[in-house]
């Protein structure tokens, strides 16, 4: 189960959810973005198929595309918003940053992925990017102790793990 944190923004437009369930990786952010952050769209694997949100938000502005590699994943989604709408938005990877797209003006904003990272995200759109918030999948942390021996692993989960012993 993903940890939900926002939205960020104003409450106009209609909400918007991601489903995570069996998300596994997102593949690619699409921005259109010009004074402020018009539309997003979202690429993803779920359940070894890539899937597509629809835009959320408007046709203005000037479209952005990032790829995220194999091994990369968000780790924070920051910016800036005002009264009506996302002003600024940039996103955080394990391996550098996306961003900042928009205008850095306005109230600013981190959801940060803290032990985890971003699956998904949530929101409210209309004609702009009115408001964001993201879906953050927790690590967990398991020490397996064989003998004199510790390992430590850690673990992407999208549902607990269970491990029996007979």
């Amino acid at each position: 189960m993903a940890k939900m944190l926002g939205p960020c923004g104003s409450t106009n437009g209609s909400e918007k959810k991601m489903d995570t369930n069996l998300i596994s990786r997102i593949v690619k952010i699409s921005v259109r973005h010009g004074a402020s952050v018009d539309a997003l769209t979202v690429r993803y694997i779920r359940n070894g198929v890539e899937e597509s949100t629809e835009q959320w938000g408007g046709n203005g502005g000037s479209l952005t595309e990032f790829d995220l590699g194999p091994a990369e994943y968000i780790t924070s989604v920051k910016g800036h918003y005002g009264s009506d709408m996302v002003r600024s938005i940039t996103f955080e990877t394990n391996l550098g940053a996306y961003g900042p797209y928009g205008k850095e003006e306005g109230i600013p904003f981190e959801l940060p992925a803290v032990a985890g990272k971003i699956i998904g995200f949530h929101g409210l759109s209309g004609s702009y990017l009115y408001a964001i918030g993201v879906y953050v999948e927790v690590r967990k942390i398991v020490t397996v102790i064989i003998g004199n021996a510790v390992q430590i692993f850690i673990f992407f989960l999208i549902s607990d793990l269970q491990i029996k012993f007979s």
